[in-house]
């Protein structure tokens, strides 16, 4: 029926590793002779040919990564301030809000009761004034009213007229008339708004 497995004989195992130990070196041989050391790169492997899922710690770089892959690291702390840089140019006007108003109360004898930016006032003649201020106001709005300067004293009627004072582009001149239209010495108030 069946024979028996015979053990191989030590002869046959010596042999049998003596053949591998030779095909073995030859394989080396061949492989040293053909392919010389650093002869296989890039264009030589198809795509996935080798694949590790290990990657050394510590070997990859910033540009291995996607951008917003890495997270960012703290903020620095603030660096010196600059030298300070030329002066730029002049910026445009500011809105029409930002305006300059020059007021003057004057009495019915031309004196100032009160003001802002009004550096004189004077009696010129019956009914005529004149209000010197701190600046140029030629190019301003005038606006007057009779007006007593004392609060809650009543205000006696009249007429006013005010217009650029000649000669002096600080000035401006007052006209105050009574109910009649006639010269009349009269207290008021004048704004004057540039």
């Amino acid at each position: 029926m069946f024979g028996l497995i015979r053990r191989p004989s030590p002869a046959f195992v010596v042999a049998c590793l003596a053949l591998l130990v030779a095909l073995t070196g030859t394989g080396v041989a061949a492989v040293s002779q053909l392919v010389p050391r650093s002869s296989v790169g890039t264009l030589q492997l198809k795509n996935n040919a080798v694949v590790s899922s290990k990657v050394r710690n510590g070997s990859l770089l910033k540009t291995d990564f996607k951008t917003g892959q890495l997270p960012a690291g703290p903020t620095g702390p603030a660096g010196p301030a600059g030298p300070a840089g030329a002066a730029g140019p002049a910026g445009p006007a500011g809105p029409a809000g930002a305006v300059t108003k020059l007021t003057a109360v004057v009495n019915a004898s031309g004196s100032l009761a009160r003001s802002q930016g009004t550096t004189s006032a004077g009696h010129v003649g019956t009914g005529l004034y004149e209000v010197i201020f701190n600046q140029n106001v030629t190019a301003c709005t005038y606006v007057a009213s009779i007006g007593n300067p004392t609060p809650g004293a009543l205000t006696p009627y009249g007429m006013i007229s005010v217009v650029p004072r000649n000669g002096n582009a600080n000035g401006v001149g007052v006209a105050t008339l009574n109910t009649a239209g006639a010269a009349a010495d009269l207290p008021f108030h004048l704004i004057v708004v540039c």
